[in-house]
């Protein structure tokens, strides 16, 4: 089982931050946006209401997955270092540094546009700016989970953006989006706004955390020996049913970007047989994306792996996965659960979670990589 982990050398400055995490990053002295208290202005505020005492978007078209407080600010800079250190410690794969380096998909040295979809934390967008300085960027999200600092080459916006992106077609050589399956109730529209929006030939990456977990005994077991852990999974599936997320983009979002899904509507898509006039016309109209590829990234959830870098990435899954079992507390009273009874199924949740090595348990960040035909 250890072979399907990637023994990767996790650069040393992101080593020694993400040694630093446990001890302080949910502190209340860890943050300068440390309560909503930063965020005054009425317009602001209604933005978010009050469910079970945390604090979510206020908009009903956005699923209610996930808090949207400080502690969502938080997580969310520590998914981000997750996924940077499974990236060998860059926020993008070397495809996507050469051509934002060269200027853009056109490579004619202008600098490249890039939209960023859900910033939350905005940690990935501001690391990107200082990362290439020629390059400009368009981050969006529903919500305005913190102030952001300004910057002169980040256009921060906010709005609905679920039901459609305020760019116009061809605009950008990279869209990046993360856990953007769980911001809206009709991702296929997200997915086609996103493309419209992309150049042809740019790139689009794709990064999600499914809620599967397994145990690290056998390849692909789901996890059953943590039976607290397992019911959440359920519990978080149902939940995202309920609110219309469409969480099977998890399992087919390859076959999705693929130019014969139905989605695009491309001519001959339903059509297994085109004759020879109908292919070549597809071909010259055809939309979705080429090059697609698929990389699974399992992370240890603690500290049971043998290798080091591993038992870092790992104790930064387990500290991410108890705050978030330790804020699901309305999906799972929204399961039709007494208060009494959920509070005490998450406080055995979270001793699952405290002492996960002994399950060997893991989860997959999944990164899908494509380009605009």
């Amino acid at each position: 089982m250890d072979d399907y982990f990637d023994i990767v050398t996790l650069p040393q400055v992101a080593s020694d931050q993400a040694s630093d995490y446990d001890d302080g990053i949910f502190s209340e002295s860890a943050s300068s946006y440390h309560t909503m208290s930063t965020l005054q202005s009425r317009e602001v505020a209604e933005y978010f209401r009050s469910i079970c005492g945390f604090t979510y978007p206020a908009d009903e078209n956005v699923p209610l997955v996930f808090p949207a407080d400080a502690t969502a600010d938080r997580l969310d800079v520590l998914l981000h270092v997750m996924v940077r250190l499974c990236l060998g410690g860059e926020n993008v794969p070397h495809a996507i540094n050469v051509m934002l380096r060269e200027g853009g998909v056109s490579r004619d040295g202008s600098g490249a546009k890039v939209l960023d979809v859900v910033t939350n934390s905005g940690t990935w967008v501001n690391e990107m700016a200082g990362t290439y300085s020629t390059a400009k960027f368009v981050t969006l999200d529903s919500k305005p989970l913190i102030p952001h600092k300004p910057h002169a080459r980040i256009e921060f916006q906010v709005y609905d953006f679920y039901a459609g992106l305020m760019e116009a077609d061809n605009t950008f050589d990279l869209v990046h989006i993360r856990q953007g399956v769980l911001a809206t109730k009709d991702f296929n529209f997200l997915l086609r706004e996103l493309h419209r929006v992309l150049k042809p030939n740019g790139y689009i990456m794709i990064t999600e955390l499914p809620f599967d977990t397994y145990e690290g005994t056998t390849h692909k077991v789901p996890i059953h020996s943590a039976t607290n852990i397992a019911q959440g999974i359920i519990f978080a599936y149902e939940m995202c049913a309920a609110q219309g997320v469409d969480t099977d983009a998890w399992k087919d979002m390859a076959v999705r970007l693929a130019p014969g899904h139905p989605l695009w509507g491309n001519p001959g898509a339903r059509d297994p047989n085109p004759g020879p006039a109908r292919r070549v016309s597809a071909v010259q109209n055809a939309h979705g994306f080429r090059d697609i590829s698929l990389n699974f990234v399992p992370v240890p959830i603690g500290t049971w792996h043998f290798d080091e870098s591993q038992q870092i990435l790992g104790g930064l899954m387990r500290l991410w996965g108890f705050h978030q079992s330790q804020s699901s507390l309305p999906v799972v009273i929204q399961r039709g659960i007494e208060e009494s009874a959920a509070r005490a199924f998450i406080e055995n949740l979270l001793q699952e979670v405290m002492e996960v090595d002994r399950y060997r348990a893991y989860m997959e960040f999944q990164i899908w990589l494509a380009r605009k035909i």
